[in-house]
């Protein structure tokens, strides 16, 4: 009968060595029959929850609360008020130029706008955040009434990812912008326009300045803040600067002959009458070019046509034959190619005329001073050089021709009776017959 091995002395473990908890199973490979001798111990139950503590096991799943939303990242401020009772605040909805509906802005100092079903104005719209803005209500100073200027509405973008925009420009993050009645207000890519509705005192006044004065006073403004922020500005200041130096060291160094003052010079400016004189002349056919050029053709007894070119991918050729020839005697063209509507590159094919005839004086001369002579239209038919009917599948050329026949009074114009149009419906169906059993014939003979 064999002894029973003595176990050998276990090595000893190195400083640090932590034992772990549970044993450590070896890979058994392919698993043997089951004996009384290889079945492990089946684990003991799990503690109750009465009596477990934390990181003494695993422990059953227990239902929990659900979580609240989050609250906004926002802290009213000490001037937040209520709107008046009455002020009748709210804001219109509009989609497509569609009114959807109103909220009604009251009982509350503050609303929340965002995605989330909690906020005060809720938006499902993806590019919207949960917590997007504020509209912010801002009490009177004095406290007495809604009378002071800065008592009203307050717009305040959360940092938002994709932004909230006030009359299309976009508010700057964590700033409160004031918002007046009549404002428009859109959160994200949100097509849905929010219209700020309220008493008459909160509307925005009216400025004294026209459409053209705005727009001329905002790029002023816009080309000096580029100008601050390249800092040209200061570039400039240096070369002035320079200059004064280096005339103070001429002045110095060389001899003036008692003439030095008189023999500055300043810089050369321009004419500002010349320069007014000059808009005036642009004037004239810068505000409407179409018209312009249109009562040039009309003195010239000629007809416009604008002829068109599509490009693709939304461009457009203009072109006008103007009744001018150039030096070489070749009749001068106007070419514009535009990317944008149809409608825009007449515009601007008409402006780019009346810039080439205004170059050589012809726009504002009388129709007597012209070299060139009217066209007779009935020596030639009514057909202009350039038609060719051959060509001509739309039937361009035949509808010019009969518009210059009309002008001419060649034909008269009689409008449409029942008995009319009762007769060009017969015409037409008759044709419609003949093309049918011709058809039918060419089909018969073929077979």
């Amino acid at each position: 009968m064999a002894e029973p091995m003595e176990p050998e002395p276990a090595a000893a473990e190195p400083a640090g060595f932590k034992r772990p908890s549970c044993p450590l199973l070896a890979d058994p490979g392919p698993s043997p029959a089951p004996s009384s001798s290889s079945v492990l111990p089946a684990p003991s139950p799990p503690p109750s929850s009465s009596s477990s503590r934390p990181g003494s096991g695993p422990q059953p799943p227990s239902s929990r609360p659900a979580a609240s939303p989050a609250a906004p990242r926002y802290e009213e401020p000490s001037w937040g008020r209520r709107p008046p009772a009455g002020a009748g605040y709210g804001l219109e909805v509009l989609k497509g130029g569609v009114a959807l509906g109103s909220v009604r802005l009251e009982d509350s100092s503050w609303f929340l706008v965002g995605r989330l079903p909690g906020c005060a104005l809720s938006l499902e719209h993806p590019s919207v955040s949960r917590h997007h803005a504020v509209l912010q209500y801002r009490g009177a100073r004095d406290g007495s009434g809604d009378t002071d200027d800065v008592a009203g509405f307050y717009v305040y973008d959360l940092g938002s990812t994709h932004g909230t925009f006030l009359n299309k420009a976009r508010v700057p993050p964590r700033t409160y912008c004031r918002v007046r009645v009549g404002h428009g207000l859109r959160f994200g890519g949100s097509s849905r326009l929010f219209l700020l509705q309220g008493p008459e005192e909160d509307q925005e006044s009216e400025s004294e300045l026209t459409v053209t004065q705005l727009k001329a006073l905002r790029k002023q403004q816009q080309a000096k803040l580029e100008k601050t922020m390249l800092g040209e500005d200061s570039d400039e200041e240096d070369e002035k600067e320079e200059r004064s130096s280096e005339r103070s060291q001429n002045s110095d160094m060389s001899c003036s002959w008692g003439m030095g003052e008189d023999a500055e010079e300043d810089e050369v400016e321009e004419n500002p009458i010349a320069i007014d004189f000059q808009d005036v002349q642009d004037a004239f056919y810068m505000k409407d070019p179409r018209k312009a050029l249109q009562g040039f053709f009309e003195r010239e007894g000629e007809e416009l046509e604008y002829e068109y070119d599509d490009r693709g991918h939304n461009s457009w050729l203009c072109r006008i034959k103007l009744p001018v020839d150039d030096a070489s005697g070749k009749q001068l063209v106007a070419e514009v190619l535009h990317s944008g509507k149809k409608k825009e590159a007449m515009i601007q094919c008409a402006l780019e005329a009346c810039r080439l005839l205004d170059a050589r004086g012809v726009l504002r001369q009388e129709a007597v001073s012209r070299k060139r002579k009217s066209k007779n239209w009935e020596d030639e038919d009514f057909y202009d050089s350039d038609d060719d009917t051959f060509l001509d599948r739309t039937g361009a050329v035949e509808k010019k021709r009969l518009n210059r026949m009309k002008k001419a009074g060649k034909i008269e114009e009689k409008p449409e009776t029942y008995d009319s149009l009762v007769r060009k419906l017969n015409e037409a169906e008759n044709e419609l017959s003949e093309i049918t059993e011709k058809l039918k014939a060419s089909g018969k003979g073929k077979a």
